[in-house]
């Protein structure tokens, strides 16, 4: 019974927050600040709520629907590779409590930990195929450090599929 009772509540759900939320939200954004404003504000959110653990998407439809597909396509881009770094960055911090927590979880952890073996090319090819992955995105941010990847493999890892929410 909560199985069509959710699937319904969802259906309906989504598009009225979408509406009655988001859009105006977009909206007054877009009317509110300058373009440049607009463009550093874009590239804050998208570089920093993966860091926070929040979803970026909202942010770059504004890219997309203000800025254009040219523009719009850096803005995203280059923020979305600020945006998987930093977590990398801060997960080095705190490494030793990350490879704790995929201690708890060993048979979690064995996919993320073969990441990191292999040479510069096998090390992409694994990113790139835990990014396509149900693994949350988010989270593998900051569990990529514990697992040995390189830097580089994992930002051409990460980028190569930046369309299923960088943040």
């Amino acid at each position: 019974m909560s199985g069509p009772l959710g699937s319904r509540c969802f259906q309906m759900g989504v598009p009225l927050f979408t509406e009655k939320v988001i859009i105006p939200i977009i909206n007054w954004e877009t009317n509110t600040f300058s373009s440049p404003v607009l463009a550093v504000l874009v590239f804050a959110s998208i570089a920093l709520f993966p860091t926070l653990i929040l979803p970026s998407s909202p942010s770059m439809w504004v890219a997309g629907l203000t800025f254009g597909y040219g523009f719009g396509f850096l803005l995203i881009i280059s923020a979305a590779a600020v945006g998987v770094s930093l977590p990398f960055l801060i997960g080095s911090i705190f490494y030793s409590k990350i490879e704790g927590w995929l201690e708890k979880y060993p048979k979690r952890a064995s996919v993320l930990r073969s990441a990191g073996g292999g040479n510069w090319f096998h090390q992409f090819q694994a990113v790139a195929l835990i990014r396509v992955s149900p693994f949350p995105y988010i989270i593998y941010n900051y569990c990529a450090v514990a697992t040995n990847v390189e830097y580089w493999p994992y930002l051409l890892g990460s980028m190569g599929n930046f369309d299923r929410n960088i943040g």
